[in-house]
């Protein structure tokens, strides 16, 4: 049975609140993939500096902020003027309000309990930047989707910019979790919010999701998610530090060399991945 917003903000506030009691370590808080970090990071980082949106002296927003994962990229790479970190489970703002302290960012960043879909959302400030990673496509509600379309452009500063993470098929492909919008709907979306799609950006291939990729699962999106699997079970054997970071740079090599030979002869829009996606103002 697919899943409600509800529904995935009353699992998110059990996992926040478990992950957070089991933590010895901000280590611990992490969840995503090493594999997909070591490309997407340095990927994101690019991405800003190509488009001259550099995160140093800016008012950043991260919206669904989780355990913090773009909290820690965001303080650990760049020097905002302020970081405001939002989210719709409770236990996420308890969880980064206990880290952030343990990280010594308390005096940088702020969290407080927000939901972008909510039609009476005022944070009562602007944003230069706002990253939104993960999260428009765990919206399948069509009108609380484009609640939060509005949102973000009521919330992003004039010259500001909002980063997303997309699949954009050519079709809309519904899971238990995401309604994963094609293009067409998702930049007719954005359009209506007052919004336009400035850049598109891939970054991986087989560490995520083959969402990107057109075709049911019994496809070609099938071999994709078995690779995806064996670099998951590789990883899961190498106990030692050493034999799982070879492996870690070694898959990751592997994503950023077929994005490079993809990236000369496919459109970034169709590549069979997920994307980084920039909407401005319109």
């Amino acid at each position: 049975m697919p899943m409600t917003q509800e529904d995935i903000r009353s699992y998110y506030e059990t996992q926040w609140r478990d992950q957070s009691g089991r933590a010895t370590s901000a280590k611990d808080l992490s969840y995503s993939s090493p594999v997909e970090d070591a490309v997407l990071y340095p990927a994101y980082e690019a991405f800003l500096a190509d488009l001259g949106r550099t995160p140093n002296g800016a008012r950043i927003l991260d919206v669904g902020s989780g355990s913090g994962r773009w909290v820690r990229f965001f303080l650990s790479r760049f020097t905002p003027a302020s970081f405001t970190g939002i989210d719709f489970a409770a236990s996420s703002v308890e969880l980064l309000r206990r880290w952030s302290q343990d990280q010594n960012n308390a005096a940088r960043a702020t969290f407080q309990l927000a939901n972008i879909a909510d039609p009476t959302l005022h944070l009562g400030a602007k944003f230069d930047l706002i990253n939104v990673a993960n999260v428009l496509f765990h919206i399948p509600e069509q009108d609380l989707f484009e609640q939060a379309l509005r949102n973000l452009r009521s919330h992003v500063e004039t010259g500001g910019a909002i980063v997303t993470t997309e699949y954009l098929p050519r079709d809309n492909y519904r899971t238990e979790w995401m309604l994963v919008r094609s293009r067409y709907a998702f930049e007719e979306s954005v359009r209506r919010a007052g919004l336009r799609i400035a850049a598109v950006r891939s970054f991986a291939f087989f560490s995520n999701d083959p969402m990107g990729l057109d075709g049911p699962d019994s496809a070609g999106r099938a071999h994709f998610h078995n690779v995806r699997a064996c670099m998951q079970k590789v990883l899961s054997m190498s106990a030692a530090p050493d034999a799982r970071d070879f492996f870690v740079h070694f898959f990751a090599e592997i994503e950023r060399a077929t994005l490079a030979f993809a990236r000369e002869r496919v459109a970034e829009i169709d590549m069979p991945s997920q994307k980084l996606v920039m909407l401005v103002p319109a």
